[in-house]
């Protein structure tokens, strides 16, 4: 309701200034300042900013750059005196910021009478006509600017010239439905020469407001507009107008031109549109204008969506799809590194394009990766392999040394299985057994050395507590009841522990006996007899074990060495350590065995085998 009363207000004023503010006056105007076309003129002519059709070549070139449509306008008017008014124009929207025009207008009187000395000597015509070319451009997205260029001919009876005249315009959407328009005609002014009389047409200013497309309703449309010109030599004319328009199809049209109503209808169906506009004039008859429209081929709007489209890929093919889906999940696998999912999908989409290169590039990748994917799954089964086998041999070791009661040499042997398979069940319940071994004999041999301390068997005594140490070195009561022995003991009971140890083939201990013989009797002819039976013991080719290796402290430290690097693959390290054990025991067969196995790994390492 109030968008409805504003309407009503604003058409009042409209119509009812012009009235206020004209005046007559003297002055000349152009043979054109009549107008063009059916529809601007039942509006009084007020189209300066509202013209945004063919008519805009005339009314306001600035109008050419807002064409939706490509439109061509022909409007026919009688005057008085059978005088003829006619307009043609075609308006063509370049793109969306540019719109190109051209027209042809003439204004005529045909059959007039000649008379010459008051008698008739025939007849004669008159006319006055330009050809009209206007172009109009927006600049940024509310203000536009146009020129039009115009040739114009004046002919009568036998005498015609030309001249040529510039418009120029502007346009800008202040906001929303609300436009300014400002319109200089004849900048460039025509010069016809009829005979001796020369004349200029008037230049002109318009400056003109207007409201355009405003809905009170959901079928109901109201435009309207005011426009006040200035000739030279002439007070200010106004022009003004409204339309309304229902059902975008059925137009109603009242005007005030100058100093005349106007009124007009139209009717518009599909790209055609009759335009009727009726002025009513003082003095003269009536004038009756007619109009026919018509708007060509796409639409501004359609033109920018298919321009658009047209720079989007085509719709794909249905091959062109399933080639898609295709390498779409021939890539998706193989991001996956599923390479024989991948090489399927490739394998079916190159059978859509055998020679696409990319497809090709990547199956010659997959076949590569897969080389190299089996090469490494087959070194990696090569290092389980070797991995079982470096833990089934320090198992095994490591049962023997416990089989043989070497405890803390068969832990040594676990602690290497550990650090390659923490959870390995064989060596964790053979770590059991060990321990519980070693905590009953713990228990065992210090009962024993107790016993044989009070019955005063020292050699025995001492050889239980040092068998303790040897498996518990930190244990408290066999250190101190050691030294107490070791402190009881005579010349006699130590040569005699030391002959025991050389019998049990324990030489390194069997040299520290004889050798603290020694410090007491330098002398001691059993005592040097003995380590010279160490030396020669020592040097003999003799076949060793690893029992034999454990109990030669700096020995094993070397074995452990050696075969820690050949857990670590460091085969030339291994090699180096077990040598240094071989030195000790030449003929050593687990060192001699190792060494072989690292010699030949460390080959096939170098060799790439």
């Amino acid at each position: 309701m109030r968008n409805a009363l504003a309407i009503v207000v604003t058409a009042c004023l409209v119509l009812l200034l012009p009235a206020l503010i004209s005046a007559g006056d003297a002055g000349r105007e152009t043979n054109f300042s009549l107008g063009a076309c059916a529809r601007p003129l039942g509006m009084g002519g007020a189209f300066t900013s509202l013209a945004h059709d063919a008519s805009a070549l005339y009314y306001n070139p600035a109008g050419l750059s807002f064409l939706e449509y490509q439109s061509i306008s022909f409007s026919h008017t009688i005057l008085f005196e059978k005088s003829i008014y006619d307009v043609a124009a075609w308006a063509y929207p370049i793109d969306e910021n540019h719109g190109l025009g051209l027209g042809f207008m003439r204004i005529g009187t045909g059959d007039i009478t000649r008379r010459v000395d008051y008698a008739d000597r025939g007849k004669f015509d008159y006319s006055y006509s330009q050809l009209m070319l206007g172009y109009g451009r927006s600049v940024g997205e509310r203000f536009a600017v146009g020129i039009t260029l115009k040739i114009v001919n004046q002919s009568l009876d036998v005498h015609s010239d030309f001249g040529f005249g510039l418009d120029a315009g502007a346009s800008w959407r202040i906001y929303n439905n609300l436009s300014l328009g400002v319109m200089a005609r004849d900048i460039l002014q025509p010069e016809l020469q009829m005979d001796s009389t020369t004349e200029k047409s008037p230049a002109s200013a318009i400056g003109g407001l207007s409201l355009a497309d405003l809905h009170p309703s959901k079928h109901v449309a109201v435009s309207m507009g005011i426009d006040i010109e200035k000739f030279e030599d002439r007070s200010p004319k106004v022009h003004s107008g409204m339309e309304l328009c229902l059902y975008s199809n059925y137009s109603f049209r009242v005007g005030y031109d100058r100093d005349n109503l106007a009124f007009g209808a139209g009717l518009k169906h599909g790209r055609l549109s009759i335009d009727y506009a009726y002025k009513m004039v003082d003095y003269v008859e009536d004038i009756h204008h007619f109009s026919l429209s018509f708007l060509l081929g796409k639409s501004m709007t359609e033109r920018i969506r298919l321009r658009e489209l047209a720079l989007l890929p085509p719709e794909p093919t249905e091959e062109e799809k399933l080639f898609q889906a295709l390498m779409e999940k021939a890539n998706t696998f193989l991001y996956r590194y599923q390479l024989d999912s991948s090489a399927f999908y490739y394998r079916q989409a190159l059978e859509y394009e055998p020679r696409n290169q990319n497809i090709i590039g990547s199956l010659a990748a997959i076949e590569e990766a897969r080389r190299v994917q089996s090469a490494q799954e087959q070194a990696l089964r090569e290092a389980r392999r070797e991995l079982d086998q470096t833990k089934n041999i320090f198992l095994t070791q490591a049962e023997q040394l416990f089989s043989r009661k070497s405890y803390s040499a068969a832990l040594d042997l676990l602690g290497l299985i550990f650090d390659i398979d923490a959870s390995n069940s064989r060596a964790i319940e053979l770590r059991r057994q060990i321990r519980q071994a070693t905590a009953d004999e713990i228990v065992r041999k210090l009962a024993e050395g107790r016993t044989a301390a009070e019955d005063g068997r020292l050699v025995e005594a001492f050889e239980a507590f040092r068998r303790v140490l040897e498996i518990d070195p930190n244990n408290r009561e066999a250190l101190e009841s050691r030294e107490q022995v070791t402190a009881a003991m005579g010349l006699s009971e130590k040569i005699r522990l030391g002959i025991e140890l050389f019998d049990r083939g324990r030489y390194s201990r069997a040299r520290a006996q004889f050798e603290a013989v020694l410090t007491v009797d330098p002398k001691e002819k059993t005592a040097l007899d003995y380590l010279r039976r160490i030396r020669e013991a020592q040097m003999q080719p003799t076949t060793s074990t690893l029992v034999d290796l454990q109990r030669d402290e700096a020995v094993w430290d070397h074995y452990l060495e050696g075969l820690r690097h050949m857990r670590n693959k460091e085969y030339q390290m291994a090699i180096d350590a077990w040598e240094q054990v071989l030195q000790a025991y030449p003929n050593n067969s687990n060192a001699l065995d190792n060494i072989e196995q690292a010699r030949l790994r460390l080959n096939s390492q170098e060799t790439g085998e």
